[in-house]
């Protein structure tokens, strides 16, 4: 039985949000059961500030930018501790197999599928990417730049290609749901290379609770809609305001609660101002998983109006692909209504 893994890990603290939850929840609980296991995840872009310490080894050494580089960190840092095994959070380092001679898992939440971000999937210049101070000009301004269509469509098709070559090296890839299972069957990964494993949540965690209304500043006597979610396109907040106003308009009363934040955040604002709703919904803001676990109970009904979007330039596609809020809300008890997008359908049945 396999005892020693590498974990990479590329959503990993002290950035925050469901991914690096899940992370942190898998390295904790296979520590505990003796394994013992070392996280790879990308070096710190801002600083050591408020890094949280683990009983394991943390590698903070990965490219966001520079692959080529990556893969042969990884595959020093997995013979250097003798690994059995290796894990990915996502299907991008599968070609490890063929460098280490190890089994590489993987599991694969979809958007890795659809969006490939391996920003720069070529050999050549990847010494240079890697580093540090031209990784972090590069990776500043990369998000913010208006790429020629057609480099971005040279660029798009060389990281799909690296992608589907991964995904097809792996020993085993975990799907997060059916929709994930059918765009890694798209990328030609043989079937049955691929297990549909939903995601979960720790039930007795979102059980318990500290507070109630009156500490998290609620109306004890008003009807609560809260929604928990990154503030982007897909998570269709749009959707959920106009709806909201509508259902104002016919004489109903209730307050909404958004929990999170994001790029979307003064669109929302001047969305919000438009269709006059500043007094019924509140967001909130970013807010740690003890205080959404004491919202999520203090509330009546979870929302989740995830939307596709396709991008006009590349059309890469962003969706939902399972929907762990919902989880978490079904964790505390609430009744859920959310869009039939993506992969919500296989966490949520109809009626």
């Amino acid at each position: 039985m396999p005892k020693r893994l590498l974990l990479i890990l590329t959503e990993f603290p002290p950035s925050f949000g469901g991914m690096q939850t899940h992370a942190v929840a898998l390295c904790n609980w296979l520590h505990g059961k003796g394994y013992e296991i070392e996280v790879a995840t990308y070096r710190l872009e801002d600083g050591p500030a408020e890094i949280p310490e683990f009983s394991f080894r943390v590698h903070r050494v990965m490219s966001r930018v520079a692959y080529e580089a990556n893969l042969k960190k990884l595959t020093s840092i997995a013979k250097e501790m003798r690994a059995d095994l290796i894990y990915s959070s996502t299907v991008y380092y599968g070609e490890l197999a063929q460098q280490t001679g190890l089994p590489v898992l993987c599991r694969s939440a979809g958007t890795d599928v659809l969006r490939p971000w391996i920003a720069w999937p070529f050999r050549w210049g990847s010494r240079l990417l890697d580093i540090p101070w031209v990784e972090r000009q590069l990776y500043r301004r990369w998000r913010r730049w208006d790429w020629p269509q057609r480099l971005e469509t040279f660029l798009i098709q060389a990281r799909s290609m690296r992608m589907r070559g991964s995904a097809c090296s792996m020993e085993r890839i975990f799907a997060n749901s059916e929709y994930t299972t059918q765009l890694l069957e798209s990328a030609q990964v043989l079937k049955e290379r691929v297990i549909t494993l939903l995601g979960g949540v720790d039930a007795g965690y979102f059980a318990s609770h500290r507070g109630g209304r009156k500490e998290l500043g609620m109306d004890a006597s008003s009807y609560y809609v809260i929604t928990a979610c990154r503030l982007v396109e897909r998570k269709g907040l749009d959707t959920l305001l106009e709806a909201v106003a509508m259902l104002l308009e016919r004489g109903l009363v209730l307050q909404v609660l958004i929990a999170g934040d994001g790029r979307e955040r003064l669109r929302i604002e001047g969305h919000l101002a438009r269709l006059g709703l500043c007094g019924a919904v509140r967001l909130l803001g970013y807010v740690s998983h003890n205080e959404l676990r004491d919202y999520l109970h203090a509330s009546d009904l979870f929302v989740l109006s995830s939307k596709e979007v396709v991008d006009p330039k590349t059309g890469l596609r962003d969706v939902e692909t399972m929907g762990w809020a919902i989880c978490e809300a079904a964790a505390c008890g609430l009744p859920v209504v959310a869009t039939a997008s993506g992969g919500i359908p296989s966490v949520i049945q109809n009626g």
